[in-house]
């Protein structure tokens, strides 16, 4: 299957022609459809499901929605005849992007989360290019990879935007990524991009933040319940027993038996297990949820199938990846364990999942971590202050160490004025989303399965932010909100669970297993940009598989992963290529959804 992607193109502005490659004249992608009135100007590309692309054309307008949002007619019939504002991103629930062609420019408004980013680029003749899809762009404009980009990738300790790793980068030379939450303009006279104006108090709603978080989650989870139900197909959740990803599929049982005259399939629960284990660990966490499920609450029976996915030597990390991995936007995080993602991937095709939920984002969100001390240093009340050395006592009881080295730099980066924590998890949140686009990927393309991930939903992200650190974050309580959020829905054994599955083992199995294959891509793409010492690295494998203490996982994947990764796209097909109106007759119409206004 073909990358699943939508973009435009400009006019050429006048002057001598740009280096490069690239389209020329009058062209656009094999296999587009129009997104407008003419393909030539916006397009998409790929088996798009009807729930995830919706236009309204007027006589003069065209108002796009692209992405996973319900699309109320009447309110893209107004931004038809009455323009898009910049609060359209924020108008409907979901993850999504608007577009709005006219004669005289193209506007894209981003999503506020990068759920899903969008591109720019540039033509060999100097027509300016837009799509979301990076790998797509790169391909039609001919660029090779940034090594500045991968620089940044490898080595993210080193950006000079902590957290963001690449800033606006993409990983292709000459493919730029538009900030989210922006309007980009596309005209005759240039490209012009700014944020967004959107107003509200993202801490409204609800007084209890539980409520918030719960009522957003259930929001972005129906959704997705809705979107499938009007493709006709089932939909799945993770369900691995532990908060994140359980918690969205008990919503997702829920809101399904919630809104059953509407759906033609009960929601699928999926859980991956070693194979010949029948219980223990997240197998019995996972099943006491669904249990705990199906007895009904409030008197409402909830219809839920449990699917377990016995994984076995041939699932273990590291294998298959050449052979499994396709072309994307950027090492997707999934690229180790693809021969376990893709075995679950194909047990749901095979049961006629067309939609994926996964619990992705919930530890950066809602997990335990002290980024909030500077807060509260920075906050000189005698309250803040001993809340400051209570949680730092605290965090070093946990990490058995000493409390002043804690103390010391929360009050340095106090003074020194550096980003709240806040702001901080919003921006790594941003790139959980746009790195699991990669993920996304990988799943339309092996399987025809579109991937969600609640957690990096921006109302979601909203509903969690408005909790203060110390309350979120804090040591000792783990998940307190969502535990919170979560009450009367999941059994006292999952809230209560303290714990994760620990997939270390299986790393390390993974890694002696394949280990001459993993030495075997040493001396590829990054050995040749100069990148990695390959004798280095070699080294570091070799003593990693032996157990040699000092050497984390954190220190081998993101080089494999990028090594196969650059081998796919040499070796996968050019997930793009332009057409001219000589070649072929110009797609005639497209699988989503379309209304006029006249």
């Amino acid at each position: 299957m073909s990358v699943r992607w939508f973009g435009g193109r400009g006019t050429a502005a006048p002057g001598p022609a740009h280096t490069g490659t690239g389209c020329t004249g009058a062209g656009y992608p094999a296999g587009a459809c129009a997104l407008g009135r003419d393909v030539r100007t916006a397009w998409v590309c790929g088996d798009w499901p009807s729930s995830q692309a919706a236009t309204v054309q007027g006589p003069g307008p065209t108002v796009a929605v692209l992405g996973r949002a319900r699309c109320d007619v009447e309110v893209l019939e107004h931004w038809v005849r009455h323009g898009v504002p910049d609060s359209a991103v924020t108008a409907l629930s979901g993850g999504y992007t608007v577009v709005e062609i006219t004669d005289e420019a193209t506007v894209v408004l981003t999503d506020p989360g990068w759920v899903q980013p969008i591109y720019t680029a540039t033509t060999a003749d100097g027509a300016p290019l837009w799509g979301s899809s990076a790998v797509a762009l790169a391909a039609l404009i001919g660029a090779d990879v940034d090594d500045t980009w991968l620089h940044a990738h490898l080595r993210p300790a080193h950006s000079t935007e902590p957290g963001s790793g690449t800033g606006a980068r993409s990983a292709f030379a000459g493919v730029t990524a538009v900030p989210p939450g922006a309007r980009l303009t596309v005209s005759a006279s240039g490209t012009t991009i700014r944020p967004l104006a959107t107003a509200g108090d993202p801490s409204s709603g609800p007084d209890r933040p539980a409520d918030r978080l719960r009522g957003a989650m259930q929001g972005a989870v129906a959704e997705i319940a809705a979107g499938a139900s009007s493709t006709g197909q089932a939909v799945a959740a993770d369900c691995s027993g532990g908060m994140d990803s359980t918690s969205l599929a008990m919503l997702l049982a829920q809101c399904r038996t919630a809104r059953a005259e509407e759906l033609r399939h009960a929601a699928v629960a999926v859980t991956v297990h070693p194979a010949g284990t029948t219980a223990g660990g997240d197998l019995d966490y996972a099943r006491a949820a669904v249990a705990y499920a199906r007895t009904g609450l409030a008197g409402l029976a909830r219809t839920v199938e449990h699917l377990l996915c016995p994984l076995d030597d041939r699932h273990l990390p590291y294998g298959r990846m050449g052979e499994l991995v396709p072309a994307t936007d950027e090492p997707a995080p999934s690229t180790v364990a693809i021969a376990r993602f893709d075995a679950e991937l194909a047990l749901l095709a095979g049961r006629g999942v067309g939609d994926l939920v996964t619990g992705d984002g919930g530890d950066t969100l809602l997990g335990p971590q002290p980024g909030y001390l500077p807060d509260l240093a920075a906050t000189r009340t005698l309250h803040s202050q001993a809340q400051l050395l209570r949680h730092a006592l605290g965090w070093a009881r946990l990490r058995r160490t000493a409390v002043w080295p804690l103390l010391a730099q929360a009050r340095a980066a106090a003074a020194r004025g550096e980003t709240g924590e806040a702001a901080r998890t919003r921006t790594a949140m941003r790139v959980v989303a746009r790195t699991a686009r990669a993920d996304a990927q990988i799943t339309e393309q092996l399987h025809g399965i579109t991937l969600h991930n609640p957690f990096t939903d921006p109302t979601v992200v909203d509903a969690a932010l408005a909790v203060p650190g110390p309350l979120r974050a804090a040591p000792g309580d783990y998940k307190p909100v969502l535990r919170q959020a979560m009450a009367g829905l999941l059994p006292e054994s999952v809230t209560g669970r303290r714990t994760k599955g620990d997939f270390t083992p299986d790393q390390y199995r993974g890694l002696r297993t394949h280990l001459q294959a993993l030495t075997g891509l040493v001396d590829g793409e990054l050995a040749a940009r100069g990148l990695i010492d390959p004798d280095r690295y070699r080294a570091l494998l070799t003593r990693a598989a032996a157990g040699a203490p000092g050497i984390g996982f954190h220190q081998l994947n993101p080089v494999l992963a990028t090594e196969v990764w650059l081998r796919a796209l040499d070796q996968r097909p050019a997930a793009a290529r332009w057409i001219t109106t000589d070649e072929d007759p110009r797609p005639a119409g497209s699988t989503h959804s379309r209304w006029e206004v006249f």
